[in-house]
């Protein structure tokens, strides 16, 4: 069996940082809300994002070494059985994201090879674009499995890419706005105003502080990703000192790029000018920014006709590219992460031996196929059966929005009782203060409890009753699942783990 490849620190930080942070969540924030997305975005990072990161970079610093991550985080800190619970949620909110990336793989791909998103097409090359999504769509996920299943290092390879090509996205919108402040920064401060005079642009928002809390749940979102790196620390060197370090740097690191990507689009560019175009929408909102920025910066070298085309078509291509790429990364760690979390790191007894066997790779092989035959499957049903099968798939998305929150607010709520068992010596505390650490447990699941019940009210305030009674119903039915295959395993005299 292959040794098994080990992710360095600096390499660590550069894809959790990459990987959780949004530069689309950025662009989204700047354009609807100006420089008044910032007290959002601190109160979300400072209430949310610090203190969960610190409540994880805890548990990978007790089981850095282990597979389980959600479980093994749990198990003692809670009990077996509600750490298999959760941890299957965790992965049962991850099926629906797969699949939804998977069919939207074409659009980057397209605007990177065409400059224009074909899916915006009834047809290309007399074949229906749905049929187009759908073949391109499985045929990703048929190689993206195979090549997963040739081990670790296609996941780590595909990161890299991907984390790289972020960092070029970010050097070459930071250099091209400071160029556009230096050259004009007089402006700077005549942006800035316009910035934070603008009219909110994000739905249900508008002047009122209160009626801007939906955008507070917008900002929470930006900073999701943590749980799914999470299931890379038994794959980091020295994994039990190095991995929460990493996530301790990353998380500061991405709530800076959040804070200075605002304020340096803000103070670069005039929202209200990028406001009057018609060409820009939330469809096409990073190519629309990259686009104007392209045309401002052509214009500050005075550069026109054919020259200024072509930088137009390196930036808006670029950033599809790096979507395009940033996909696959992504894809690659929540195909295999939560996947593997689930079947190697809860016990034997719970799943098929098939599923658990692993390869020559170290890779559970079969239970990636079964995955992607899967997902398959339902991208087949959402594509020849539109009507109906788009609309059970609409109600899954609804299910697992819920969901997905469900296992942060467990992780956060148990880390008091995680702490009180006193598991961890005192001298390998992130924080000794149990107060302190018992506080950032209670920020971490009051900010999910007020996004999960904002979730749920809103569809129900708008009449939408099915909507919201999905939402609800979604977790208890993963967990009734989880229950019973729970149960199945206890009847089969569980082992412990």
């Amino acid at each position: 069996m292959p040794a098994k490849k080990h992710v360095s620190l600096p390499q660590l930080v550069l894809i959790i940082t990459t990987t959780v942070y949004s530069f689309s969540s950025m662009a989204t924030a700047f354009y609807m809300m100006g420089i008044k997305a910032l007290p959002w975005f601190l109160l979300a990072g400072f209430g949310y994002f610090i203190p969960y990161a610190l409540i994880v970079a805890q548990y990978t610093r007790k089981y850095g070494d282990r597979s389980g991550t959600v479980y093994d985080w749990l198990k003692d800190a809670l009990s077996p059985k509600a750490a298999f619970v959760t941890a299957f949620l965790w992965y049962c909110s991850y099926f629906t994201w797969m699949v939804s990336l998977f069919m939207k793989l074409v659009i980057p791909l397209s605007i990177l090879l065409f400059g224009q998103d074909i899916t915006g097409e009834p047809s290309w090359f007399e074949i229906p674009t749905q049929w187009l999504v759908a073949f391109f769509g499985i045929a990703a996920v048929g190689i993206l499995t195979w090549l997963i299943s040739r081990g670790f290092g296609t996941v780590l390879r595909f990161l890299k890419i991907s984390s790289l090509a972020m960092a070029g996205l970010l050097l070459l919108s930071a250099v091209s706005n400071f160029f556009l402040v230096l050259r004009q920064p007089t402006d700077m401060w005549h942006n800035l105003q316009h910035s934070l005079s603008a009219p909110s642009f994000f739905a249900g928002t508008g002047d009122n502080l209160l009626s801007q809390l939906p955008f507070f749940i917008f900002a929470i979102t930006a900073f999701g990703g943590l749980d799914t790196v999470a299931a890379l620390s038994d794959r980091t060197k020295n994994s039990r000192r190095q991995f929460p370090r990493g996530l301790v740097y990353s998380g500061v690191l991405i709530l800076l790029l959040y804070i200075g990507g605002i304020l340096l689009w803000s103070g670069a560019n005039d929202l209200g000018n990028l406001r009057q175009t018609d060409q820009m929408h939330l469809g096409n909102l990073m190519y629309g920014l990259m686009g104007s920025l392209a045309h401002a910066v052509s214009a500050g070298l005075g550069l026109t006709g054919n020259t200024a085309a072509l930088v137009y078509q390196i930036y808006i291509r670029y950033t599809a590219f790096v979507l395009f790429v940033s996909y696959l990364g992504l894809l690659s760690s929540i195909t295999f992460g939560p996947l593997k979390s689930l079947i190697q790191g809860t016990p034997k007894a719970l799943w098929p031996q098939r599923l658990t066997a692993l390869n020559r790779q170290d890779m559970p092989e079969k239970a990636l196929r079964l995955q992607g035959l899967v997902i398959s499957l339902v991208i087949l049903a959402i594509t020849f059966n539109t009507q109906v099968a788009g609309e059970l798939f609409n109600q899954l998305t609804y299910m697992t929005n819920v969901a997905r929150a469900m296992p942060y607010f467990v992780v956060a709520a148990s880390f008091p009782f995680f702490l009180k068992k006193r598991l961890v010596p005192a001298n390998d505390l992130f924080v000794a203060n149990q107060k302190l650490s018992t506080a950032f447990s209670l920020s971490v699941c009051s900010c999910i409890v007020f996004a999960i019940a904002f979730q749920i009210w809103q569809p129900f305030s708008l009449g939408h009753y099915s909507d919201a009674l999905t939402l609800v119903g979604g977790p208890l039915l993963f967990a009734a699942v989880a229950m019973l295959l729970y149960r199945r395993g206890e009847s089969r005299q569980l082992p412990a783990k």
